[in-house]
């Protein structure tokens, strides 16, 4: 899954329907753990996908990044770069906590890619090496 910094990012598309054993209004919990910091970040995520044919092969969400609030598929996740991305289901619309979930195992687990239209910040390091030879003496 790959999620722009800081817009709407509409028909995000993932297999959920398969694996998805509770029924009625379920909701879904995201969880983005950042690879390189580590920090997870929760958002419950609406499927927006027409029930029918299209659901069964497909849920469909629209998730903003750049705004907090967790409850309504915002999520600000910061860094740019990659996140692994879990998936529970549940029937509460206010639970941010993995463990209070409905099912205990996630039904879903994927890596997701956070990119920005700007360019990278990252910073050159130059270093000066001086190598010396070493000969035998005779």
């Amino acid at each position: 899954m790959n999620l722009q910094k800081g817009i709407l990012n509409s028909n995000v598309s993932l297999p959920l329907q398969e694996s998805t054993t509770l029924g009625g209004s379920v909701v879904y919990l995201f969880e983005w753990q950042n690879d390189q910091t580590k920090v997870k970040f929760y958002a419950i995520c609406q499927d927006v996908s027409t029930i029918g044919a299209q659901r069964d092969r497909a849920n469909m969400f629209d998730i903003t990044e750049g705004t907090n609030d967790p409850l309504n598929s915002k999520v600000i996740l910061g860094n740019v770069g990659r996140y692994h991305l879990t998936i529970w289901e549940q029937l509460s619309t206010t639970n941010l906590d993995p463990a209070l979930s409905d099912v205990l195992e996630p039904i879903f687990r994927s890596e997701c890619n956070l990119f920005d239209t700007e360019t990278s910040q990252y910073i050159a390091h130059e270093q000066t090496v001086t190598y010396i030879a070493h000969e035998p003496s005779i």
